[in-house]
Formats: C-alpha cells, sequence, structure tokens
C-alpha cells in the first residue's frame, strides 16, 4: 500500500569529495527495501535491493556523481515479514526491478528484459541528498522501539500498540521470544530486528491473500475481511500482466474474506465479474469501514468474490482477461 513521504532537504557533507552522498533514513516501523536509479548513457542505470533496518539511515548510489540537472530514483517496500500485505513508498516514473538482488540499465521494457515493472520516486537538485521515509505515525526517534514492536506481532507475540516505547508489554514479548529462540540474553537491537524478522517470514510465508494478474494488461486488486467486529475494505494494490502481490499476509482460518479487481486500460476500468458480496471502494487508495451507505459517505459500491478456501492459512487467486466484465467508463 503507498504511503507518504516526507522529504528532508540536507548539505552535501564535504564539498572536496568526488562523490555526493546520497542519504535515505528509514523513519517507519518496518524493514524495507529500496531500489535506486540515476540516469547513463542508453537509459537508467537501476541497483537494488538495499536492506534497511527501522531507525536507520544509507547512503545509496554511492558511487555515482550526478550533474546538478540529474535527477536520482528511490522506490521502497516492506519485507515480506508483516502481517497486512507489502507496504510500497513509490512515485510516478516506471522502471524495472527484478526480485532478488539486480542491477541493470533499462527504461521501461521491463517485460522484455524478465523483469517487473514499479513506479519510483524521482528526486531532484538538493532533494536528492535526504530523503526519509515515513508512514501514517511519525515515529522519528522512536522508530527503532516501534519496528521491534511490529515484528513482534507479526512473529505471534502479544504486543497491543506500536508505539515506539519501551514499556513492560514490549519487554515480555520479548522475553518470550528469547526464550522460545533458546537466546540466553538480549541483543543489541539491529540484531534482535533481524531475529524477529527471520521468525515472521518462516510464520507468514504460506499466509494470507496473495492474488497473481494473468490477465492481457494492469489491474487494480483491494480486499475485503473482518477487522475485529468491523467489516473493512483496503485498495488498490496495482498489479502489471504477470505480477502477484501478497495483499493480506494475516493467517487465513476460513474463507470468510473478499477480494476486488479492476482492468485497467487507458480510458476504462473493467470490473471483476461474479462478484456476490458488496463493500464500499473509492477512486484513490483507501480504507473503508463496514460495508452499509457507501454512497451516504461518499464511497461507491462494488461486488466483491469470496476467496478460496485457505490452506495451511493461505488462499491463491489467479486472475484471467475472461474474469474482467465488460468496458466500464473510468470513475
Amino acid at each position: 500500500m503507498l504511503l507518504r513521504l516526507l522529504i528532508l532537504l540536507g548539505l552535501s557533507l564535504c564539498v572536496t569529495a568526488p562523490a555526493r552522498a546520497y542519504d535515505i533514513c528509514n523513519e517507519t516501523s518496518y524493514v524495507v527495501h529500496i531500489a535506486t536509479g540515476w540516469p547513463v548513457a542508453g537509459g537508467v542505470a537501476i541497483q537494488g535491493w538495499t536492506r534497511m533496518r527501522p531507525g536507520a539511515c544509507q547512503e545509496v548510489a554511492t558511487e555515482v556523481e550526478l550533474a546538478d540537472d540529474q535527477p536520482l530514483y528511490f522506490y521502497a517496500k516492506t519485507s515480506d515479514a508483516y502481517l497486512g500485505g507489502v507496504r510500497e513508498w513509490r512515485g510516478t516514473t516506471a522502471l524495472c526491478v527484478d526480485e532478488a538482488d539486480f542491477e541493470v540499465v533499462a527504461n521501461t521494457r521491463c517485460a522484455s528484459l524478465g523483469l517487473a515493472s514499479r513506479d519510483f520516486i524521482v528526486r531532484e537538485g538538493d532533494a536528492r541528498n535526504r530523503t526519509v521515509l515515513v508512514g501514517p505515525d511519525n515515529f522519528n526517534t522512536h522508530a527503532e522501539i516501534a519496528g521491534i514492536q511490529r515484528l513482534l506481532q507479526s512473529a505471534g507475540y502479544p504486543i497491543t500498540a506500536v508505539d515506539g516505547y519501551d514499556g513492560r508489554g514490549t519487554d515480555r514479548a520479548i522475553s518470550r521470544f528469547l526464550s522460545d529462540a533458546e537466546l540466553s540474553s538480549r541483543p543489541a537491537n539491529p540484531a534482535l530486528i533481524d531475529a524477529l524478522e527471520s521468525r515472521a517470514m518462516t510464520r507468514n510465508a504460506q499466509s494470507g491473500l496473495t492474488v497473481c494478474n494473468q490477465s492481457d494488461g494492469d489491474i487494480a486488486a483491494a480486499i475485503g475481511y473482518r477487522a475485529g467486529e468491523i467489516w473493512q475494505s483496503r485498495g488498490w494494490w496495482r498489479l502489471h500482466a504477470g505480477e502477484c502481490a501478497r495483499l493480506l499476509a494475516a493467517r487465513l482460518e476460513t474463507a470468510n474474506s473478499y477480494f476486488y479487481a479492476e482492468r485497467i486500460t487507458a480510458v476504462m476500468r473493467r470490473p471483476i465479474n461474479a462478484g456476490t458480496d458488496a463493500f464500499c471502494i473509492a477512486p484513490a487508495r483507501f480504507l473503508a469501514e463496514e460495508r452499509t451507505g457507501c454512497t451516504e459517505r461518499g464511497y461507491a459500491t462494488a461486488n466483491f468474490r469470496r476467496i478460496p478456501d485457505p490452506v495451511d492459512g493461505g488462499a491463491r487467486v489467479t486472475l484471467e482477461e475472461s474474469d474482467f466484465a465488460g468496458p466500464r467508463r473510468d470513475r
């Protein structure tokens, strides 16, 4: 899911250095993976992935000296360890990425290279020097503790709030994890984050809802599910042809969750057919509570499909061109 990006301008640390420092700081509660790009002869050089823990800062493109009028490109996504699906920090410039670590010179002909396309953020001028990733909660200097709390949640330990404060509840959850992992003492926070991420990824590897796009073009997908006693619907995830995305990472015990998608063209959006259960949606990114009174609350209504019966806590849906109804004008 797209999260907002806070840009902080910084100054070059050393005017005599042969290459300028381009810093990215992670003030979210997530471990993130970052891809970076810059102009070269023949296209854009893109490399990834740079892993960054919550609360950390790191230089990127360290061997690059850009002219004043040349941009720097960034795209970031969360680790697969988390419940709730992968979150993204993205812009509007499509560039190529791979799933594993990669280095490539390419523009937008990603499919012909066997690569995926992602929308990168463009940084220009002094804005290239320092970029800070934030989420809805601005944890700032508390990001590292908030990151530990969120990973404890994803690994199945009882954390009631991700607030960035290392209180008794967090200490108890960490103690339980250390006992389960057979660790005799609490490691430094970076090592603790690494161990918790590994535990969460193992626990959640097959969990949740994965949607794959086998249509002839882009789709936008959304999900509907119960959050406690409240029904929620959330979107959008944009999937290019041939791509898959995990929309929901929480373990699925029953088929009581739903999905929706629209096939996107330049002028139309074609809704998924055979939907049976109404949820609220919006044209832009949304999170809507409850399933009734959508119009009165400024939403539209769409019919979602129920997910398949989960296996080992997970379900997978593949959408083809025939899954979408006839043309409908874009909203």
